[in-house]
């Protein structure tokens, strides 16, 4: 099973691509997979959002993934109201574009992915890279990419498991 994990951060979508055969073992990193998406500049509104979600469609397109499991919001006070608006029409744009392609979306919560890879909640960041056989920490780890390959990982163990 293809499984794409996302997370947002800092405005930025951070994939995780894993291949995980029966969600247990084997887990694989999907080689060549897109490692983020940074949102155009020079554009707003309807147009910066026309753009990430053709630019998101692309990436589903190309990596064909049976799912995306997105990270779950940990942050729900203290808002300032442009970062909000920015990441609600990141996982807007990502769910309209899974909907557009008929693959599956799941949001986890921290606690669910920290749970399915035995990490706390709010250290997701520390998720070993080894878990999914690299030997070296990919560029963007600490960033997102981490935490979207546990979210990856999450979703096909409670894939496997039901």
């Amino acid at each position: 099973m293809k499984v794409l994990g996302v997370a947002v951060s800092s405005g930025v979508l951070y994939y995780g691509a894993l291949n995980a055969p029966d969600g247990l073992t084997g887990p694989t990193i999907i080689p060549d997979a897109p490692e983020r998406l940074v949102p155009a500049e020079g554009l707003d509104g309807a147009g910066w959002l026309l753009d990430t979600f053709e630019r998101i469609t692309q990436d589903i397109r190309t990596l064909e993934p049976e799912a995306i499991a997105l990270v779950g919001t940990r942050k729900y006070s203290q808002w300032k109201y442009r970062e909000a608006v920015d990441r609600i029409s990141l996982i807007s744009a990502l769910m309209l574009s899974c909907a557009q392609q008929s693959v599956a979306y799941r949001e986890l919560t921290t606690e669910q992915i920290g749970k399915a890879v035995a990490l706390s909640p709010s250290s997701l960041f520390s998720f070993s890279y080894e878990t999914i056989g690299l030997t070296q920490r990919p560029t963007h780890w600490t960033a997102g990419r981490g935490a979207a390959f546990a979210a990856a990982l999450a979703y096909a163990v409670d894939r496997s498991q039901n």
